[in-house]
């Protein structure tokens, strides 16, 4: 089977334990966690950590991006934005993980002469630095063609990055392209320097939609994106209780690369049979 996260935000209105037990339970390698979601929910990290110990999950973060811009021809809109990040990273030091998911900036009013690729680039440099003496890796993602963004391929990035780009590592978000066959290409002309996909659907305009609901034919495409080997993280927000979204998306990744097996029976004695572990459902009972 594919290398599968699970994004936190999947789960908006669950607990730690019950995004771990999730991912654990449904057979999944890891979570993706929501900077922002983290410090809304306010999250303990301690909890983290000892939920961390006791799931065989892998784990990385995705910085905070809602209302930031990394390119604002506001300066102090831009320096905050970068503060914004720096404490992503910053938690994902705190957390021990290596990889902070960042999203690049956009214009403020397109057409102005306003610089914001060089905004950008020296956002970049600033927040490179700052991982750096973290040892933390910071992976771009490339973002969707909509107003405003201007970092929507792979080439665009590397003009704005300029010598530059080799420090990063990138993510291609599946539902930003335009088409599979953008997606397949980037992969194909870009893979050494991504570090992993964020996938889901789109219908139209619409982005993150579930994956068996759009514009893609995901039962043909993710296998073909397993072929690249890297992790693949489910997208998407949801804020109900029920988590029916994450919930279908996860059935239909088990369709995929698993026979099929959607019984939670089974799903679980698969994942048993994968990790030797062995995942109750609760605290108490000391999972693997």
């Amino acid at each position: 089977m594919a290398t599968i996260y699970l994004c936190s935000t999947l789960l908006w209105n669950g607990s730690l334990e019950e995004i771990f037990d999730m991912a654990c339970q449904s057979g999944l390698d890891g979570i993706e966690l929501w900077a922002q979601h983290f410090f809304h929910r306010k999250f303990d990290a301690g909890e983290f950590e000892k939920l961390a110990a006791l799931y065989p999950l892998k784990s990385c973060v995705h910085s905070q991006s809602w209302d930031l811009n990394l390119a604002s021809m506001n300066e102090g809109i831009r320096k905050q934005s970068v503060i914004e990040v720096e404490k992503s990273i910053d938690l994902a030091y705190r957390l021990g993980l290596d990889e902070v998911t960042v999203h690049p900036g956009r214009c403020t009013i397109p057409g102005t002469g306003a610089p914001y690729e060089a905004y950008l680039r020296q956002s970049f440099q600033e927040i490179l630095e700052y991982a750096k003496k973290r040892q933390i890796d910071v992976s771009l993602e490339i973002m969707e063609k909509i107003p405003k963004e201007f970092v929507t391929t792979m080439d665009a990035m590397k003009r704005v990055c300029g010598d530059l780009f080799d420090q990063f590592v990138y993510t291609l978000d599946v539902a930003h392209c335009d088409s599979e066959e953008e997606v397949l290409t980037t992969l194909q002309d870009y893979r050494p320097h991504i570090s992993k996909l964020h996938i889901s659907n789109r219908k139209g305009p619409k982005f993150h939609t579930p994956l068996n609901e759009g514009d893609y034919d995901m039962e043909k495409l993710l296998p073909r994106l397993a072929r690249y080997d890297l992790p693949m993280v489910i997208e998407g927000l949801d804020s109900s209780r029920d988590f029916s979204t994450a919930k279908q998306n996860i059935q239909f990744i088990q369709h995929i690369f698993n026979g099929g097996n959607q019984d939670e029976k089974e799903i679980r004695s698969n994942f048993n049979r994968r990790t030797g572990c062995i995942c109750s459902g609760r605290m108490s009972e000391q999972f693997c």
